[in-house]
């Protein structure tokens, strides 16, 4: 491979050649394939192999200096050609520090250990690891050629070694430390291998150079700064083991419920945003006292620091991580490419924005390491010189004009994504204002009677006074008092303003000890305007958002609320964030699962509400959304817990298990309300005798996941007393069971049950089977008479168990009411669907009338009146629940006509 080009640009090439002749026939030999992991690790354990002695610590600095010769130059020789890759090189080098830092480290940790002995895990007694934590580029795996590694030193417990002159874990480690790092940076004959920068510690320089995880966990809980938040995006723990027998996994893996926490917060911190802002103006205010300090025009000139330089980039990256990272866990990349993707995935940041934003990084990366490579020197500085730019250029494969427009096109862009990064990340006040839809019920309430405002007041001054209020820190306290006056205005839009007023007060008190929520209302005043229009119009909706807070931030893309949910694409980007929901031994962090989904049917659910409350769902509408919902998350569910049903240590794992789940009710239905149960049957087709085991505990696992109780609420309650022989029964019947216990056990109820039966989730061949087996019960021949009579003696069981003392009208269980539909519908269906196959089919009641209407089982006269009873029934129970009522109960003259209606048919049809 030529050198001329490579020779042209770089002085330590040349510099290089003239001290070791023999790197030239090295890189003629080497630079031909792409430089990986496992073609360094071959080179260094050749250095070793040549070794009189391996383990010697001057022998170590020897053979990672030479390897970080071949490593550099030999990436040098490539990217001049253009034959690497920005991934290829950003990947080398932060392989060569981990595998230099992990050697450095077993060297000085063999070399303690003789003197003082092995710290050691005071309950275990297994040797104690020290965790090192790469920072920055280092952290993301894409190191430059010639750069610092920033480091962060850390040990599991405090202690003492078992050696003869033991020491204090925190003096061990820090000695460690302290040893270590001139092994990397110290400067000799050879040069050196990496500059190291600890300065990214707790405390910086004043602090202590290893810090103990209990430390941690209490600076970053009492002194970490939003700065260190988005330094510690990047942190990777680097997997290093010095002793045998030593466990530094569950050191990571504490480490990680540290750091996750901290860098991402569960929802919105729109406390942070302010100290973003704050964070992003000091970057630009630092950087141009620097620029006129040095009375230079480094603004220009420098491609990491100055105006739309790397450093903007990786902010705009960023900021979208520390907003929403908390939220969605796939967006917790250290990799800036990967972090990318993973937002255009997530639909955080458009495509639009993504592919200019990674083609301006591309471009200036490798414009730095070309700059690099030059003199081997961290430098981000172009040159003046234009002899030296159109060298420069040349080496990049391009002429001078061509570098100057690229430069700049991808410059000017990138400096405007800088100053629009909060609108970028989707908080910008601008944006939000231009996603508001001023013609919706709720956005623009309409105005009401004048109502006391000194009343208002007064229940703003009962709030302050509350304990909870009073026990609030000042500033949570300060921006609850700037709240209630706007809160008031808004109130005073609404029909009943006193009312409104104490609900939002409610939510307010709920919320308080989240000063974050606080800081969402104030710095989005239009979502205070929305919120109270929300708990103005149902009181089951103010008791929905005291009761999950998380989706207040929805309130502020106004515009994407009032939008169907794609339930597609929730589904996918759901896997996506549950499959990045893992503990840094790799298994799944389930509580994290469970968690996650409960945020995401809290955030749907909101979502329909406010369509709802503005009226733009209907009844129907709202429960084939909401049935939807629920059959999207049983079957992640399944996929979920299917893993954790399985036998450990069996050969006979299936990636797929042989299940479906069968609903029936009102989400067999797709009837579903807000705060349905789930009524559900669990079936299994599995050959195997062993399998019931296993598909029994996959049944009691996804019970188990749908009704816990986790800090995110619970998913669904579930009711499984339908399933064959009732409580008594297995939680999973197989699909022959099944069908053997409806054809000959079954009681009668239990088939009209089936009439509103549907496989919703799991395997769609017992789907197929159920359905067979659904039909072929629907298709049997009965005596209509004495059918008839064991439905009225149902109808009458059920009026029992549901006294109604109240003199109102029960509008699902009195005769009249919903019931009584239900009912006829599931008689006629199972009476008469072997002469009209047309019933078969799980359409609904109102459908299913409608085609008994048509074939004359049934007046029409008498059918269409029943019909709209039914839809207005439903209707005023949906309206009742948004009310706060626990039953749906109405004055007898306010439903007389829909209820005679309903009785005309009963009478027809069962009398």
């Amino acid at each position: 491979m030529n050198l001329t080009r490579t020779l042209n640009w770089s002085g330590a090439l040349r510099r290089q050649l003239n001290a070791t002749p023999e790197l030239a026939e090295w890189l003629e030999e080497h630079s031909t394939h792409p430089i990986n992991p496992e073609r360094i690790s071959d080179w260094f354990d050749v250095l070793q192999t040549a070794s009189g002695n391996p383990s010697d610590p001057e022998q170590l600095k020897q053979h990672l200096r030479i390897l970080r010769r071949y490593v550099f130059f030999t990436l040098m020789q490539r990217d001049l050609q253009a034959k690497a890759s920005l991934a290829e090189v950003g990947t080398a080098m932060s392989f060569l520090a981990d595998l230099s830092v992990s050697k450095a480290y077993q060297c000085v940790s063999h070399e303690l250990s003789r003197a003082h002995g092995i710290p050691r895990d005071a309950k275990t007694g297994a040797p104690l690891e020290m965790l090192i934590v790469a920072m920055g580029k280092w952290g993301g795996s894409e190191l430059n050629v010639s750069s610092d590694i920033d480091i962060i030193t850390l040990y599991a417990e405090d202690g003492d070694t078992d050696g003869p002159r033991p020491r204090s874990h925190h003096e061990y480690f820090g000695r460690l430390t302290q040893r270590m790092l001139p092994l990397l940076s110290q400067t000799t004959a050879a040069g050196h291998v990496f500059r190291t920068d600890v300065r990214l510690r707790p405390d910086g320089d004043a602090g202590a150079l290893a810090w103990s995880l209990n430390a941690l966990e209490h600076y970053f809980m009492y002194q970490g700064r939003e700065w260190e938040r988005y330094a510690w995006i990047k942190a990777r723990v680097l997997p290093v083991q010095a002793f045998a027998g030593s466990r530094p996994v569950l050191a990571a893996q504490r480490l990680e419920q540290l750091r996750v926490p901290f860098v991402y917060r569960k929802y919105f911190d729109f406390d942070a945003l302010a100290a973003l802002r704050e964070l992003r103006e000091r970057i630009r205010q630092d950087w141009e006292r620097k620029v006129v300090a040095k009375d230079s025009l480094e603004s220009t000139h420098n491609i990491k620091l100055g105006d739309g330089g790397i450093r903007e980039i990786e902010f705009v990256v960023q900021l979208n991580q520390l907003i929403r990272g908390g939220r969605w866990p796939s967006l917790q990349q250290q990799n800036l490419h990967a972090a990318v993707h993973a937002q255009v995935q997530a639909d955080v940041m458009d495509a639009e924005l993504a592919q200019p934003l990674l083609n301006a990084y591309e471009f200036l990366r490798r414009t730095e390491h070309f700059l690099q490579y030059r003199e081997d020197q961290q430098t981000h500085l172009l040159p003046t010189d234009p002899e030296q730019i159109a060298l420069l250029a040349d080496s990049l494969g391009m002429d001078t004009a061509r570098f100057n427009a690229e430069l700049h096109q991808h410059r000017s862009f990138v400096q405007q994504s800088f100053h629009d990064a909060f609108r970028i990340a989707g908080v910008d006040k601008k944006s939000v204002s231009r996603s508001v839809t001023p013609n919706t019920q709720l956005d623009l309430p309409a105005p009401c009677a004048e109502t006391d405002p000194h009343l208002l007041e007064i229940e703003s001054q009962r709030l302050l006074q509350s304990h909870r209020i009073q026990r609030l820190p000042s500033f949570s306290l300060s921006r609850l008092q700037q709240l209630l006056p706007l809160v008031r205005a808004a109130a005073s839009q609404t029909e009943d303003p006193i009312e409104t007023n104490k609900r939002v007060h409610g939510i307010l008190e709920h919320i308080s000890n989240r000063s974050s929520y606080l800081a969402l209302l104030l710095e989005y005043p239009e979502t205070i305007h929305r919120l109270t229009a929300m708990a103005g119009a149902s009181p089951w909706a103010a008791h929905y958002l005291s009761q999950y807070p998380l989706v207040l931030d929805s309130l502020i893309e106004w515009k994407h609320l009032l939008e169907s949910p794609d339930f597609l694409s929730l589904g996918e980007q759901l896997r996506l964030e549950l499959d990045a929901c893992v503990l840094p031994n790799g298994q799944a962090d389930v509580e994290r699962q469970m968690n996650l989904m409960r945020d995401l049917q809290h955030q749907v659910s909101f979502q329909l509400l406010a369509q709802d409350l503005a009226g733009l769902l209907t009844v129907e509408r709202l429960a084939d959304q909401l049935s939807a919902l629920a059959d999207m998350l049983l079957a992640e569910t399944i996929y979920r817990t299917w893993p954790l049903a399985q036998p450990r240590n069996t050969s006979s794992y299936t990636d797929q298990p042989h299940f479906a789940v069968v609903a029936y009710g009102k989400l067999g239905g797709k009837e579903l309300g807000y705060a349905s149960d789930l009524d559900l049957v669990f079936l299994y087709d599995d050959p195997d005798q062993d399998a019931v085991e296993t598909y029994v505990r996959l049944g009691r696992r996804m019970v188990s996941w749908l009704t816990t109780l986790t800090s995110s609420g619970r998913l669904y309650e579930v009711d499984m007393r339908l399933r064959p022989d009732g409580d008594a029964g297995l939680i999973a019947v197989s699909i022959d069971g099944f069908e053997k216990y409806q054809s000959q056990q079954a009681w009668s109820w239990e088939h009209q049950a089936i009439t509103r039966a549907r496989f919703v989730a799991g395997d769609p061949n017992i789907g197929a089977r159920f359905e067979k087996v659904r039909q072929a019960i629907l298709l049997r021949e009965r005596d209509p008479l004495q059918f008839k009579h064991q439905v009225i003696d149902m109808r009458a069981k059920i009026a029992q168990a549901h006294p109604n003392p109240s003199g109102l009208f029960d509008i699902k269980h009195d005769q009249g009411g919903m019931v009584d539909i239900e009912f006829i519908t599931q008689y006629l269906v199972l009476c008469y669907a072997h002469h009209h196959p047309a019933l078969l089919n799980n359409l609904g009641n109102i459908a299913l009338l409608g085609i008994a209407a048509d074939y004359g089982l049934i007046p029409t006269a008498l059918t269409e009146p029943a019909i709209q009873a039914y839809r207005t029934f439903r209707r005023y129970q949906h309206n009742l629940r948004l009310q706060g009522a626990t039953v749906a109960r109405l004055p007898q003259a306010q439903v007389q006509k829909e209820r005679d209606a309903v009785c005309a048919l009963w009478q027809t049809v069962m009398d």
